[in-house]
């Protein structure tokens, strides 16, 4: 994966990182007060949000080395 933005440093990806963490953790709450159909769609978008969070911050990791 290239760097989209060369001019975020590694703090600003972590930041993204941990904001995308966030955002699954929040939609994972908001799911039980849905019915089955939104859970599903709402887990979905969780676990992308946490896919990425961990791909970009492997990318950080991986930059800095």
């Amino acid at each position: 994966m290239t760097n989209p933005s060369p001019e975020l440093s590694s703090d600003d990806w972590r930041r993204i990182c941990d904001a995308l963490r966030y955002l699954g953790r929040d939609l994972h709450h908001r799911s039980f007060a849905v019915t089955d159909e939104r859970r599903a769609l709402l887990w979905q978008e969780m676990d992308l949000c946490l896919q990425l969070a961990d791909r970009l911050a492997a990318e950080v990791v991986g930059r800095s080395d």
